[in-house]
């Protein structure tokens, strides 16, 4: 092994991040006990997506890299890490210890579901994947909105349907048109909105589509609502009984705070930051929505 770094210099973070992942564990693993690997053979030792395998060999920083020939190899960190792995070194136990119980239950069971970052690592440096996902729910989203003329401003549902043209700059507009105006405007800003915060956040580049692909898919759960609503009132909303509109209500909030974790996770996965973050990212669009669906017509 590689001399220069030892399991002390491990902190809990670093230690963690491999630990809790049993994919990043046997790439460890694969690369200490084979040697150098192509991506191909890790991809194929593995039995994973492409995406999920970026992901995780990005996860890997400062303990996995590449060598002459771009095939990965382990680093010295990488080395002393695998070295504690097989010998249950005491500062590996220590680092794991500093994580309280309660936070791991935390992470795995709450956390985990609020904001499932596994469901978009397939997406992650995956172009053709988030392509499909991304059209699929723009398609989603567009039939959503005419079927029930529900306008989205954002991810901020207007719960009075559009039944009648507007006049917006001289121009009269029908329905359907400013739905699909409306839609894809919205869709356009929130991703924009939500790159620039992270980019903020992040200080680095980031995948724009993997952003809007997260974005769309994050919206999925306001189309759920948009079609109870219509299925509940038609177009009558809100010439409708108290009992109705109040449930309507909170199922909207339920049903948005769902959105928000799936936009948290995109954000975590394809900013490769933490959930704190993608969450401070989502709720701000979320504030943003609720600005203009007040001040907006």
């Amino acid at each position: 092994m590689p001399s220069g770094e030892s399991a002390d210099s491990l902190n809990f973070e670093e230690v963690y991040t491999v630990f809790g992942n049993p994919v990043k564990r046997k790439v460890i693993e694969l690369l200490a006990e084979r040697g150098a690997m192509s991506f191909s053979e890790l991809k194929r030792e593995l039995g994973t997506s492409v995406g999920a395998l970026y992901y995780n060999l990005d996860g890997l920083k400062g303990f996995v890299d590449k060598d002459e020939s771009r095939r990965y190899i382990l680093t010295r960190k990488g080395h002393a890490l695998y070295k504690a792995m097989r010998e249950g070194d005491e500062a590996i136990k220590r680092a794991l210890a500093t994580r309280k119980p309660y936070a791991v239950l935390l992470d795995k069971y709450v956390l985990s579901i609020l904001a499932p970052q596994q469901l978009f690592v397939p997406f992650y440096r995956n172009t053709s994947l988030s392509a499909l996902a991304l059209i699929l729910s723009l398609s989603v989203g567009v039939s959503t909105t005419l079927v029930t003329r529900l306008p989205l401003k954002l991810i901020e549902v207007e719960q009075v349907p559009l039944l009648f043209p507007r006049s917006i700059l001289a121009l009269t507009l029908h329905p359907e048109v400013l739905l699909v105006l409306e839609y894809v405007v919205s869709f356009l800003v929130s991703t924009a909105f939500i790159a620039l915060v992270s980019y903020l956040i992040s200080g680095s580049r980031l995948p724009l589509l993997g952003l809007a692909t997260g974005v769309a898919v994050a919206q999925l759960p306001l189309y759920a609502y948009m079609l109870v609503q219509f299925a509940l009132t038609g177009w009558n909303y809100p010439n409708v009984s108290y009992t109705i509109m109040l449930v309507l209500a909170l199922l909207l909030r339920l049903l948005q705070a769902l959105a928000l974790g799936l936009l948290t996770a995109a954000v975590a996965v394809f900013c490769r930051t933490s959930r704190e973050r993608g969450f401070l990212a989502a709720s701000l669009l979320l504030y943003l929505s609720f600005f203009l669906k007040s001040f907006l017509p």
